[in-house]
């Protein structure tokens, strides 16, 4: 079944921010793999036990570390790569080769999320807030051009990893687990408001994230859900560029801010496409 080539674009340019945002993390900020890497517990047997090395001298080698952001960096030409097949998928006709960076790339986010919840005392949230970004790069792998088998399956995926986002999102927001650090600082910067004006903010936002991710399945009130998703995913991607912008440092404020925002982006862009192509599949001739 055909996808309309202006959601299909957008799917293809979620991807590519996806991609791009994190190629950008990985090359100049790293990634949390040490999370995984120097956890004793787990590896020290196998450190220990198969290498026979004390785990001492394997977690304060810099060998070791060298091979650490030797790897990083590494990924995150993979994952570069990944952003131009995306933005040119239907141009490059070399199926295996383009499946296989994307699936490299998915495997490199999917160890990304992993270490994210381990590093956050094994938070399963953490990993469900990178579900859109995950969903971007599988439309595209599980595609050819842009033609996808069930488009009902497809719908219904979209939009329960848009929801586990949201959701996930909302919980944070509203504080039922923990509210985030930069949550709050965000919202100061930006706000000028206090702390305890804050959280309130944060609550009643979390709160309409965690409503509209149950209205999307809705059929009568899906469309107010997807205009609130659509505008509170890209305003929350500007925010961490905005918060931390600095006139008086621009090319730093960019450089340790606009990556952030672009990897965020396809939190608004993925419920957009998502959108537009549910109001593609309401105009489709029933059978």
């Amino acid at each position: 079944m055909q996808i309309n080539r202006k959601s299909f674009l957008l799917f293809q340019v979620c991807a590519f921010l996806v991609f791009i945002g994190r190629a950008y993390q990985f090359y100049f900020f790293g990634a949390p793999f040490r999370e995984f890497l120097w956890d004793e517990s787990f590896l020290s047997p196998i450190v220990e036990g198969v290498f026979n090395t004390p785990w001492y001298d394997y977690a304060t080698s810099p060998l070791v570390n060298k091979w650490i952001e030797f790897v990083t960096k590494g990924f995150s030409i993979v994952l570069l790569l990944g952003a131009f097949i995306s933005l040119f998928w239907q141009q490059i006709t070399w199926i295996k080769v383009k499946k296989s960076i994307l699936g490299f790339g998915i495997f490199i986010l999917i160890l990304l999320g992993i270490c994210l919840v381990k590093s956050k005392r094994y938070d399963p949230l953490q990993f469900f807030e990178l579900s859109i970004q995950f969903a971007a790069i599988f439309v595209l792998f599980f595609s050819k051009n842009s033609k996808i088998a069930n488009k009902r399956r497809l719908l219904f995926w979209l939009r329960v990893t848009i929801a586990l986002v949201f959701i996930s999102h909302g919980l944070f927001a509203m504080g039922l687990i923990y509210v985030p650090g930069h949550f709050i600082d965000m919202s100061i910067s930006i706000l000028g408001t206090t702390e305890a004006q804050t959280k309130h903010f944060l609550f009643v936002f979390g709160l309409l994230d965690v409503v509209a991710s149950i209205l999307i399945f809705v059929p009568k009130l899906y469309k107010y859900a997807f205009i609130y998703i659509i505008v509170w995913g890209i305003v929350t991607a500007l925010a961490r560029l905005v918060s931390g912008f600095n006139s008086d440092f621009v090319l730093n404020s960019f450089h340790q801010f606009l990556y952030l925002t672009i990897y965020r982006l396809p939190h608004g862009l993925m419920p957009l496409a998502t959108f537009m192509l549910y109001k593609e599949f309401e105009k489709q001739p029933k059978n």
